[in-house]
């Protein structure tokens, strides 16, 4: 069984401009988490959108 995972933003997926204090998406990093924690899942990550509650 496949366990799908739509990506909406957040702050795990938030990058910050050093230089000007900007925030933005570049990309998610739960695929990172994801084998960082050794996760043995059958997943499919899509990204649905990119945004912040800020």
């Amino acid at each position: 069984m496949q366990i799908q995972i739509f990506i909406t933003g957040g702050t795990f997926d938030k990058e910050y401009n050093e230089l000007d204090g900007d925030l933005y998406f570049r990309d998610t990093h739960l695929n990172q988490m994801f084998e960082q924690g050794r996760s043995q899942l059958n997943i499919l990550i899509r990204s649905l959108m990119m945004i912040d509650s800020l």
